[in-house]
């Protein structure tokens, strides 16, 4: 499983990264075209915030993988480890069902768009919206992973910062 895990790491490591270089040259164009040529393209601004989306909701994937989330753990660290193994269970489950919401509500999103078109670029508001759905299937995994660890007593292993270097 941790050569998958892995996998799926770099996958979307290389993809947040693939949507960087994506709208830093987005962005360059814009800036080129208004200041220099003194005529923007219209669909720069639009394209950038579309990039933007997807990064962030993979990237919020990639997030519950690597354990990088602000996390406010004061009472799980006063508990037993009894406790902990409990908490941990809890708020994963938790977890899990909200992003089980996120990810149904969100389909439901990309039904209700996929027949609109964005203003600038013409391209079809689903593909823009499915950013949700994809990022919280993609945490749900990572947390259903994580739940499952918790129910088996594995300490939760520590994940390596988010890099492509093992």
């Amino acid at each position: 499983m941790s050569r998958v895990l892995k996998a799926l790491d770099r996958v979307l490591f290389g993809t947040i990264g693939l949507l960087l270089a994506a709208m830093l040259a987005d962005v360059a164009i814009q800036v080129f075209f208004r200041y220099v040529i003194e005529a923007p393209p219209t669909w720069t601004e639009e394209l950038a915030r579309f990039l933007f989306a997807w990064q962030i909701f993979l990237a919020a994937g990639l997030a519950f993988g690597r354990g990088a989330h602000i996390v406010v753990d004061a009472l799980l660290l006063a508990l037993p480890p009894g406790g902990q193994r409990l908490l941990s269970i809890l708020s994963n489950t938790l977890v899990l069902g909200f992003l089980g919401v996120l990810v149904w509500q969100g389909v439901n999103m990309v039904r209700l768009t996929s027949n609109t078109v964005s203003t600038a670029m013409n391209l079809n508001m689903g593909v823009v919206y499915a950013a949700l759905p994809a990022g919280a299937g993609i945490s749900a995994v990572y947390v259903l992973l994580q739940l499952v660890d918790s129910i088996r007593g594995a300490a939760p292993a520590p994940r390596a910062p988010l890099t492509l270097v093992d």
